[in-house]
């Protein structure tokens, strides 16, 4: 049956061929049979097949020859003994069919005796040879045979070429490529010869090696390299013309080389140019190698069924080797006729060695336009896209490059549209097949452009792994076109040739720009660097961005020492923020405020170190312009309307003396016009003062001594700002970001702009952008203070903190909650309460703090309260509000009481130092009377404020026979003592409170043991007790505490035991002032 079927013409046998050799390499044994006598019948066919077409006398045709050589391409689907049939059909088509048994013979492994008759043979094989080890000997003296091949090419062609030759040009520019095919091929040699060593040492070990010992299988990869690396070498020859050149250059010196000649006359078409012979020389050998290799491991695949699996992957990398260089061999070719038919200025000045052509649409035609430019001829190249028209020429880098397939609307045909960073082509093909191979070409070239490596085989099938969002992508660009990105490089993320995603923009001039791009304009975070004075300095811009502009929160260091921390909107300062300008280490002025268009505007504070000045107060256009205050270093201080940064109209100047000046004054402290003087003693004078420079004050009026003490007592106490700069206008910008913030929903970048982000430098950023482990960027925190986020801190979007709010179901939840907040940089109220802070520092530390600016801090931080009440209470759930407000069964809702003691501890220090500054007075009469009553023992004490002796704790004291109770002394009514001191240890007025009635508790309880019963003390009991405990507890500065609770503290509790207490606590403070104790006057 196998002999009738092969003994047809040689189409016939071809197709049978065909038809037998369809299974796959997986389904192999199955289709050829596993056994030995399987293996022989099969033998037994081929050689048939071989013997029939000789006897037919009929040989393949061109189109036969060429189906075959894709069988021998597929070798890992034919088994060894076809493949062998073919190879030796094809290459001797006039070889006997004894030749083609032995050719059989010698690749089988096997004895074959034939009885060479044309109607009948007879087959007999008997296996000689352990299993694979023919195949390796085969393949040993393969390599040997190319191996002695390739040295007398070496020896006849590459030692003759010339080492330097600086009179010939056209030797420079081709030299390079040569020298570089002359190592790669130097460098392949000498990998074939560990190869033949290898091999050798495999066939000598006992017992024998498996498989992965050959060098084909446990080295497959290694052995396509090598044939890529040398294969790139000699096509970039071949794309330059390299051959040609040298068939040229050596062609005296090769006419006369034999050794040269002998290897070209045993080539099929000796009759060639000898250009053509080098290509042929250097290339055909070596590709015909990977053919050998492929049979080798169809052998060892039918003989290792264990190792299959190792052979089968081998073998898959040679069948994509030998795609590979046929194909890549076609795309030299192409290459170099295409420069052929371009003039030699084009191709001078975009032909390199590795540039190799895709497509021309010379070959599948298509045009290009251009806005009303047309393009007749389009080449597309592994990096590069060229437009043709005449003289014309425009290029087009892949990697800035993106293809969309669309449909005219005008006349309904498929496009191309080629986007690049700036223009926009429209491919148009006539036939639509046309379009179709241009897009896929367009995908492919770009894709692998992208990458940095070419497919394997070149155009094989994409893969899972190989595929990438071409619309999303890094690149580098150059900007050419006129506009505001004229030459300046951008490196960064793409998306269909529009800046979008982090990148870094550079400018001829200096300028440069690393952040967040979206739609081609800066938008985000960003980095800008702008020099400025000659290159010397720059002004550095880190802020948020948005269409392009900076808008939003940043930081901006400038290059004449300014330094703003603050608001953008429209490239310019706009809201609240923070100025400073530096000289060295010190600061030369600061001013903390708003502003509006870049000028200082609104609310604000200016401190000019040089000067000794602090204004606070308005602004417009960069002036002071309406009410406010002037604190000077001296202590002077004085308020008043300012017009166009003068002071105009009546003001009133403080000193620090306690004398003050109401009336008409200069800005230089000179008294002109009427006014009133009330002097440190109390004196008044009322009249028309001047003064000169030189010949001191002057004045016309009424001098006024009745109720000095009481004129004296005003002007101390004396508040500045009051009723002028209202609550309401004061740091209104740091208020609208927030409420911005909180209306903007779940927006990320309102978060950024409000919460604060971070830097990395250029460097990270582009490490980031290309896919490197996070963390290899320095950070900076972009916050007021200039701390770094805590770690701990997570970021609160604003719809988390609103859902928070509503969930809350009780006070003492929402109070834990509001504390926490308060206290986390990374929640909008923390973040809040840092800026107002920080205004607060501004406006009363250093020079600020000032006893008559008390009345403002006091209505600025009340005002506060007020004003986070409104907004945490809008967030509340009805239910939650309307159950906290009922008389009856909720504690109620107020600024005082949920609010105030929750951030008066932000404001504290400042606070407290103006309560210490505005009664330091009195507290130094309050310490005097402490110091004389801690003289006394305990008993002298208790009797000297009319103590009823039976209230007196001195039973529960154990004295040693030497003690008197009159010498006792800081022992009694030790618990309440202990508990008052502990009123300096928080700053929330209502703690301050509670631990003050504690005190009456401890006190009572004292009382309470000594007459073995409850005792509720009277108010002539008490106060006298009271007073004992305050000269004992010795609390620092008393007086700022007690108004700094009478001022802070519930409204909603006047008249109640709190306000009662701190009554008593008053009472016992000016009691102790009284001269009768402060100047010793104590009993004996």
């Amino acid at each position: 049956m196998w002999e009738a079927e092969l003994c047809g013409s040689g189409s016939a046998v071809l197709s049978s061929w065909m038809l037998v050799s369809s299974p796959g390499l997986s389904d192999h044994k199955n289709a050829w049979g596993d056994e030995r006598g399987d293996r022989t019948r099969h033998a037994s066919a081929s050689h048939s097949l071989a013997v029939g077409l000789h006897h037919d006398g009929k040989l393949f045709t061109t189109r036969q020859k060429a189906d075959c050589r894709k069988l021998l391409g597929a070798a890992c689907e034919l088994p060894g003994s076809l493949a062998c049939a073919i190879c030796e059909l094809c290459q001797s088509q006039a070889s006997s069919s004894m030749s083609s048994c032995d050719h059989w013979r010698q690749h089988t492994g096997s004895v074959v005796s034939w009885e060479c008759e044309s109607t009948a043979k007879e087959v007999h094989t008997t296996e000689v040879r352990p299993r694979g080890t023919a195949a390796v000997r085969t393949l040993l003296d393969d390599d040997k045979a190319l191996q002695r091949h390739l040295t007398d090419i070496r020896h006849a062609v590459l030692d003759q070429l010339p080492q330097d030759d600086t009179a010939d040009p056209r030797w420079q520019c081709q030299a390079q490529n040569i020298m570089r095919l002359n190592e790669g091929f130097r460098a392949f040699c000498e990998r074939l010869e560990e190869n033949c060593t290898s091999l050798s040492c495999w066939l000598c070990q006992e017992p024998m090696a498996g498989v992965q010992g050959i060098y084909l299988v446990g080295d497959a990869r290694g052995v396509r390299d090598a044939y890529i690396e040398y294969f790139s070498c000699f096509t970039n020859v071949v794309v330059l013309g390299g051959f040609e050149f040298l068939s040229r250059k050596m062609s005296s010196v090769w006419k006369k080389n034999k050794e040269l000649q002998r290897l070209v006359s045993g080539m099929q078409k000796s009759e060639n140019p000898a250009s053509v012979c080098l290509y042929q020389l250097f290339h055909e050998k070596i590709q015909e190698q990977i053919s050998q290799y492929a049979l080798v491991l169809t052998r060892l695949f039918d003989d290792q069924a264990e190792e299959c699996q190792e052979v089968g992957s081998a073998l898959k990398e040679l069948v994509g080797l030998q795609h590979y260089v046929s194909q890549v061999l076609d795309e030299a070719n192409s290459t170099k006729r295409m420069w052929q038919t371009v003039g030699q200025k084009l191709t001078d000045l975009f032909r390199t060695p590795a540039r190799r052509l895709r497509e021309d649409s010379k070959n599948v035609p298509i045009s290009a336009f251009l806005g009303r430019s047309a393009y007749d001829r389009v080449l597309l190249f592994d990096d590069l896209l060229l437009l043709l028209q005449g003289s014309d020429v425009r290029s087009y880098n892949l990697t800035t490059l993106w293809a969309k397939a669309i449909v005219e609307e005008t006349c309904d045909r498929r496009c191309i549209r080629v986007t690049s960073p700036e223009d926009d082509l429209i491919l148009v093909a006539e036939r639509a097949e046309n379009e179709v191979v241009w897009q896929w070409k367009l995908d492919q070239a770009i894709r692998q452009c992208l990458s940095g490596h070419r497919d394997f085989p070149l155009w094989g099938k994409e893969t899972d792994n190989r595929k990438q969002s071409l619309a999303s992508r890094f690149a580098e660009y150059t900007f050419r076109n006129e506009g505001r990105f004229k030459n300046a490089t951008y490196q960064g993320q793409w998306t269909y040739g529009r800046l979008h995603g982090k990148g870094t923009l550079s400018w001829e001039d200096g300028r440069n720009y690393t952040g967040d791009f979206k739609d081609h304009q800066e938008h985000g975070f960003g980095v800008f660097v702008n020099p400025c004075h000659g290159g010397e300095a720059h002004d550095c811009y880190k802020c948020h961005w948005k269409r392009g502009q900076m808008q939003g929160y940043g930081i901006c260091e400038y290059g004449n020492n300014l330094t703003y921390r603050g608001y953008f909107l429209d490239n310019a300062r706009h809201g609240f923020g923070v100025l400073e300008k530096s000289r060295g280490e010190k600061a030369t002025f600061r001013y903390v405020g708003h502003w509006e268009n870049n000028k200082k505007s609104g609310y604000g504070v200016l401190e000019d170190y040089d000067s000794g000045q602090r204004y606070i107060g308005m602004w417009q256009d960069d002036q002071r312009h309406g009410h406010g205050v002037v604190v000077t270093q001296s202590g002077l201080c004085y308020q008043g309307c300012f017009v166009n940064d003068k002071l105009t109209g009546v003001g009133t100047l403080l000193s620090d003396d306690d004398s003050a000046f109401e009336g008409e004054f200069t800005e230089e402290l000179q008294l002109r016009g009427k006014g009133k003087m009330v002097l440190p003693n109390g004196y008044s004078i009322e009249g028309v003062f001047s003064s000169t420079f030189g010949d001191g004050l002057q004045t016309t009026g009424v001098l006024m001594t009745a109720d000095s003490d009481r004129s004296a007592k005003d002007v101390q106490h004396l508040q500045l700002g009051i009723g002028t700069l209202a609550t309401e206008v004061r740091w209104v910008g740091i208020y609208g970001p927030l409420e911005e913030y909180l209306r903007s929903g779940s927006d990320d970048l309102s978060e950024e702009v409000f919460l604060g982000f971070h830097v990395e430098s250029s460097r990270a950023m582009k490490k980031q952008l290309r896919g490197s482990p996070e963390g290899t960027g320095s950070e900076e925190y972009l916050v007021f203070s200039g701390d770094r986020r805590n770690s701990r801190d997570v970021p609160v979007k604003n719809s988390d903190f609103m859902l928070d709010l509503q969930q809350v179901t009780e006070g003492e939840q929402l109070t834990v909650y509001l504390e926490k907040a308060f206290q986390s940089s990374a929640h909008p109220l923390g973040k809040l309460m840092r800026f107002l802070t920080m205004a607060f520092q501004a406006t009363y530390s250093g020079m600020g703090a000032n006893k008559h600016l008390l009345g403002m801090a006091q209505e600025e931080v009340k005002g506060h309260a007020t004003k986070i009440f409104h907004i945490v209470r809008s967030h509340l759930s009805e239910s939650f509000v309307t159950a906290a407000e009922d008389k009856d069964t909720g504690s109620g809702l107020s600024s005082y009481a949920l609010v105030l003691p929750l951030i008066l501890p932000h404001f504290c220090p400042e606070l407290f130092m103006l309560y210490m500054l505005n009664h330091e007075r009195d507290n130094g009469l309050y310490w005097q009377g402490i110091v004389h009553l801690g003289l006394l023992s305990d008993t002298k004490l208790l009797e000297f404020l009319d103590v009823q002796k039976h209230l007196w704790p001195l039973t529960d004291l154990h004295l040693t026979a030497s003690k008197r109770y009159s010498l006792v002394k800081d022992q009694c009514f030790l618990s309440a003592i202990k508990c008052l001191q502990n009123i300096s240890m928080t700053a929330n007025p209502q703690q301050k409170l509670t631990t003050l009635l504690r005190t009456l508790e401890e006190i009572e309880k004292s009382v309470a043991w000594v007459l073995s019963r409850d005792y509720k003390l009277p108010m002539d009991d008490l106060l006298p007790l009271l007073v004992y405990v305050v000269s004992r507890a010795k609390i620092q500065h008393l007086g700022a505490e007690i108004h700094l609770i009478r001022d802070m503290m519930d409204p909603s509790g006047t008249g109640g035991l709190y306000d009662f207490l701190l009554t008593a606590l008053e009472s016992c403070y000016e009691h102790i002032q009284k001269d009768e104790i402060r100047r010793g006057r104590v009993p004996d």
